[in-house]
């Protein structure tokens, strides 16, 4: 029998083909859609709703933005996917002696790549408009394992639940839309009254933000307790899923 590592290795590849599979765009929409989501929120948040970015590491509006877009998009799309991933490859869950819970693995490490295509091309805009400092980008080094961490767990429990509460996915992305306007991407953290500013700061995905801001536009680390959100949300989120999901994972084929 493979591997389990050799199984998500191909289970990887065959999501990252398949995903744009017959679309005349192909993998073009990689590209595409990230660019358009950084024009709409970036018209949006720069024409209509203007914010002061006096203090952050650009005064570009779009660099900003697209700098907390990355990680975000990562996050969002990996836990969405993940949610529903065991119930749309049920045949492989309940005809084989399948590992499930790589199936959410893949989806997540898909949603990695795709978010690293982003930063690629976030880097290359950088470099061309003269803002790219690589000085801190070891900073990344912090944020992928966190980041991995967070999803994988949020994922594996939405996942779980999704199999025995079929309107849960609904749930999750209406809570996904909120989470976005809760964390600093459109808008920064210094632009709030302090009790709320303060509230916000305790949220997992404002210094995984910051992080990703940093290593790309030369950000220093900061005080380290500022990571702790992050750092307890992915250990918390990663024990929570994982142990609910083996818990539930021997009755999945009863409930597909």
């Amino acid at each position: 029998m493979a591997s389990p590592l050799f199984i998500l290795r191909q289970m990887v590849q065959r999501d990252f083909k398949s995903r744009y599979a017959g679309s005349a765009g192909g993998a073009l929409w990689s590209l595409v859609q990230p660019l358009w989501t950084l024009l709409l929120l970036s018209w949006i948040f720069s024409v209509i709703i203007k914010f002061d970015l006096s203090g952050e590491l650009t005064q570009n509006f779009a660099v900003y933005l697209f700098g907390g877009l990355i990680p975000w998009m990562a996050v969002n799309e990996g836990v969405q996917r993940a949610a529903t991933c065991v119930v749309d490859n049920g045949g492989l869950v309940t005809k084989l002696r399948f590992p499930a819970e790589l199936l959410v693995a893949s989806v997540v490490i898909s949603a990695l790549i795709q978010s690293a295509i982003a930063a690629l091309i976030y880097g290359v805009v950088l470099a061309f408009t003269g803002e790219l400092d690589l000085a801190a980008v070891w900073l990344l080094a912090l944020a992928l394992p966190l980041q991995l961490g967070l999803t994988t767990g949020l994922g594996l429990f939405a996942a779980a639940v999704h199999v025995y509460f079929r309107d849960a996915v609904q749930v999750f992305t209406m809570l996904l839309n909120g989470w976005f306007y809760f964390t600093p991407i459109v808008f920064p953290l210094a632009v709030l009254p302090g009790r709320l500013r303060e509230a916000l700061e305790l949220n997992p995905l404002t210094p995984l933000v910051g992080l990703y801001r940093g290593a790309f536009l030369g950000g220093a680390l900061g005080p380290p307790a500022k990571l702790l959100p992050l750092v307890i949300a992915a250990a918390v989120a990663l024990l929570v899923g994982v142990t609910l999901f083996r818990r539930l994972e021997g009755d999945f084929a009863d409930e597909l």
